[in-house]
This record gives structure tokens, sequence and C-alpha cells, in this order.
């Protein structure tokens, strides 16, 4: 919902593409002039280069096109003090950015207005009306960003940074519709609602690649990973139950060693095992446990995730088209004042390249049309 993307895959061979480039999904859209992205490792990028050569007129992608190898990743965050230039590239360009989000709200409004919203009720809004707003986190989607921002802002003392901490904030007491619009009790009435987004393939892609990981194996083991991966590739398997049976103690072995490496050492794996060949999830695994009706804030569409109809969101930027959108947030949420504490973290939701590779295997057409269907409204 708000993207300007075509569907998912036009062509099987897409999915390699996706998973080659990063799991960050990009698609060139001339109409969006204001895109800027990382230059490749062998350039500096430099933003006070860029505004010495244009300073009077908003850039314009077909410009940067001649200065830059543009590609999908945001990578603005080099030092604190390319700051100013982030500003005056802000300055320069933030009526397009402003014309962008509102045809993007508009758009999202009128989606809404085919989509019957009754039944999706679960309210993931956190207020924070000591600043003026209420924040939706779509997981995967720079989401950890602002959490930990808020929680170095609210709570004073915290043995970790889960989410959790911030449970009192949750907006768990409707208290009507105004003009179409859920209110809630202890919502400022004043507060600006918003959400970033990202491409819904680049977020499984994402949460894959993490969930491959041996502490994530451990930590997501009975979330979804042990199930999935059962579910998925048990089908490989002659109708045998003893052979089931063999191979999921080899799985569980695997899981305990994961938990206990300094007390136990690697078990043994049968060389046939489906279950542990590779001994991660990968895309596929994800996807048809999602299809099993699954429903987590990692993968679900951003638009039901939020309830965007009903909530009626101020802004939706999109993750990867910061740095621009996200200082027009921070501008617009009265934010501007802490834009150097986003500007200093580093970019670490992107993958590795070589990483993915591992977990993005090509996807069948069942799948293809499947994806689509599931994300249908985000992608609109």
């Amino acid at each position: 919902m708000g993207y300007s993307y075509p569907k998912i895959f036009a062509q099987l061979t897409l999915t390699t593409v996706l998973c080659w480039i990063g799991g960050s999904y990009y698609y060139h859209d001339s109409s969006q002039e204001f895109q800027i992205y990382s230059t490749s490792e062998n350039e500096n990028f430099s933003l006070k280069h860029l505004l010495s050569n244009y300073k009077t007129s908003p850039l314009q992608l077909e410009e940067l096109d001649k200065l830059y190898n543009i590609t999908r990743v945001p990578n603005y965050r080099e030092k604190l003090s390319e700051i100013g230039y982030l500003d005056n590239f802000y300055y320069y360009n933030q009526k397009v950015v402003d014309n962008t989000i509102q045809k993007r709200m508009e758009t999202i409004d009128k989606v809404c207005q085919t989509i019957d919203t009754r039944h999706y009720g679960s309210v993931h809004l956190y207020q924070m009306n000591e600043l003026g707003v209420t924040w939706c986190p779509v997981f995967k989607a720079g989401s950890t960003t602002w959490k930990n921002y808020f929680l170095k802002k609210f709570v004073n003392i915290r043995l970790t940074n889960d989410l959790s901490l911030l449970k009192n904030r949750i907006l768990a007491v409707k208290s009507g519709l105004v003009d179409g619009k859920q209110v809630y009790r202890d919502e400022s009435v004043t507060n600006m609602r918003f959400t970033v987004v990202r491409h819904p393939l680049s977020r499984i892609i994402s949460h894959v690649n993490n969930a491959a990981k041996d502490s994530e194996m451990v930590a997501m083991k009975n979330s979804w990973i042990y199930e999935a991966i059962v579910h998925n590739r048990k089908g490989s398997l002659i109708n045998s139950t003893i052979e089931l049976n063999t191979y999921k103690r080899e799985l569980d072995h695997y899981f305990l060693w994961l938990t206990l490496k300094k007390v136990y050492s690697k078990p043994k794996i049968s060389d046939k095992n489906p279950f542990l060949h590779p001994p991660y999830p990968q895309l596929d695994d994800l996807i048809n446990y999602i299809r099993l009706g699954s429903y987590n804030g990692h993968w679900a569409p951003a638009w039901k995730w939020c309830n965007v109809c009903t909530n009626k969101l101020n802004y939706m930027i999109k993750l990867e088209e910061e740095p621009l959108e996200l200082w027009y947030l921070l501008d617009k949420l009265g934010m501007w004042s802490e834009r150097g504490l986003f500007h200093d973290v580093k970019a670490n939701s992107s993958p590795k390249v070589q990483n993915l590779t591992k977990v993005c295997p090509t996807l069948d057409n069942d799948q293809i049309e499947w994806l689509n269907r599931y994300y249908e409204y985000d992608l609109k």
C-alpha cells in the first residue's frame, strides 16, 4: 500500500536477482525524482560535491545518474559531518518529497475504500504523547532504530532492548471513530501517527537471513523455525515414520547443541537428513509456513499490521527512500533536532550478498502467485 512497485515477480529469474542484490528490492521509477542511494564501494559518496554542482534547483534522478551508480541500499550515515549536506539536500528537495508523500497517502485512502477492515482489530500503535507522536513498528523496516530511540528516551533502567519494555504505551483501549479514524483513550488527540515501511519481499528475505544466525535459530526455534523446516522439508522423505522420527531427533539434538555449545559436542548429522541440509531456514521454508496461516509482525502485510485504513496514519515513509524521506518525517514530526541520533545509526538491516545466496532459492510459480495475493495491498 503506497508502493509504486510492480508485482513481486514477473519472472522466476527475478527471485535470483532479488537475492543477489541483497534483499532490498528497488524498482527504478522515473517519477521518483528525489531518490538517492549509495555509490559503489570504490567511490566516495559526497553530498558536498553533489550540491556544489546543483545549488539552485531540485536534483533530478537523471542528473544523479550521470554522477553516480545508484544502487538500492541507503548509505547516508557515513559520518556525522555529512549532516549539513543532507540538510541542504533536503532543503532543495522538500517540495518534491512533500508532493510524493501526499500522493502516497491519497493512494492509501483510495485503496482503503476497497478493503473491508472490520475484522482487523489488533492494535500495534505506541503512543509517545510527550513527543506528540504515535508509532506503528513494521518489523524489518528500520523499526529497531526507532525502538532504541524511544527506549533511550523513556526507559531509564533496562537490561535488554526488547520492544516489550514499551508495552505500557500500546494503545489498547478504543474510544470509537471520529470521521472514520479510530480514536484511543490514552493517545493525545494531537499526536501525529506514522510508520516506516519496506518492500514486503525485502522484509521476509531480511528476516530469513537473520534467522540463519545460531543465536537467532535458538531464539526463534519455537516461534516458527522448527515447525517451518519440518513442515516444508518432510515431503522429500519416503513414507517412513521411523525415518521421519530419526531425522527429527537429529534436528532436536542440533538445536540442543546450538543452545549449549560449551557443554555438548556437535552431533552427527545424517547425509540424507533434509531438516539439516542446510541447517538453517530458507526463504521457501518461511513462505510455506506463512501459508499455513501464521501471523507475525516480521512478515505480516504492513497495511494490516498497522491497520492503516482505520488508524489513518499521517505519514508513511519508505525505508528505501531514506535519507530524504527520513529527514522529511523528522521535520514534520517536530523532531528535527534529533536527526543527528538517527544519522549516526549504522544501516545494518540489509543482509550481505554472500549470505543471501544461501537463503534465497528460486521460488516456484505457485509461491510467486501466493506472495502477490498475500501482499496485494502493500504493493498497490
